[in-house]
């Protein structure tokens, strides 16, 4: 009875430490797939943050490339505006010293 009762309690102790160790397993392979999980969480915002800064410099050099060209037909019509006024003194000249030869 006595061997019967010491056996009992071997097999218990071994079966809770199987059950620890189990445990411990489980746990670990927890602990590495939120790791994993994570990971990839992280790589997943990465990409969308490189993605929403590619998209935000793309509108950025988009509206500075409007910018550029409207500024440049500015400039473009201010200078054709100066030619045309320079066009209409010179005009002007000439006939102030045709008239002051004649």
């Amino acid at each position: 009875m006595e061997q019967d009762t010491i056996r009992t309690i071997r097999e218990a102790e071994q079966a809770a430490e199987q059950t620890e160790q189990e445990a411990a397993r489980q746990g670990e392979a927890a602990i590495d797939e939120a790791r994993t999980a994570a990971a990839a969480e992280s790589r997943e915002r990465i990409a969308q943050a490189h993605a929403k800064a590619d998209a935000a410099l793309a509108a950025a050099r988009a509206e500075g490339d409007a910018l550029q060209r409207e500024a440049l037909d500015a400039v473009r019509q201010e200078v054709a505006t100066l030619r045309e006024s320079a066009s209409a003194q010179a005009d002007a000249v000439r006939r102030l010293i045709l008239s002051e030869l004649v």
